[in-house]
């Protein structure tokens, strides 16, 4: 498996896992007295340009997206053969017919994607390690077709190795 394939596997597997996205999501919505609601979405590695959003299905929304970004190799560390830096992002993107609804979710979303990174710093697969720190970006919420759309781009960095 070649180390772009296996930072994007881990990330989706540390986000979709027992304590990934889910348990934070729910954990807020039951600060706010909401949690008769199941955290609905799913999670995955395709990437879809902003005119798009408005084609999330319903049962996915918001859209979840984890994507390769940049891989940037130094030879920082003399003991490995590969080594690189990679950076990812955490797409979200959601439609509603309400922007009051749709900045909510989003803004929930946003907050669970930083615990999640914020509680799962260390090892996340052989060769693959989170140290920490990432990039909030949230775009104005906009009108798209019948509904309202609001995306938030979340950036991280991955160290990857491989002997």
């Amino acid at each position: 498996m070649n180390l772009s394939t296996k930072s994007v596997t881990a990330a989706i597997n540390m986000f979709a896992g027992e304590s990934g996205l889910k348990i934070s999501v729910e954990a807020l919505q039951d600060l706010r007295g909401e949690l008769g609601s199941e955290a609905n979405f799913q999670i995955d590695s395709e990437r879809w340009q902003t005119k798009m959003a408005e084609r999330i299905p319903l049962n996915r929304n918001p859209k979840v997206s984890i994507a390769l970004v940049k891989v940037n190799r130094g030879q920082k560390e003399k003991l490995s053969e590969f080594g690189a830096i990679a950076t990812l992002e955490v797409e979200l993107s959601s439609t509603h017919e309400r922007v009051d609804n749709l900045q909510q979710l989003i803004g929930d979303y946003v907050d669970a994607s930083c615990d999640v990174l914020n509680r799962n710093q260390g090892l996340w697969s052989k060769g693959v390690y989170y140290a920490g720190g990432f990039n909030v970006e949230i775009s104005p919420v906009s009108r798209g077709g019948l509904n309202f759309v609001q995306n938030a781009t979340i950036s991280f960095e991955l160290n990857l190795w491989q002997k």
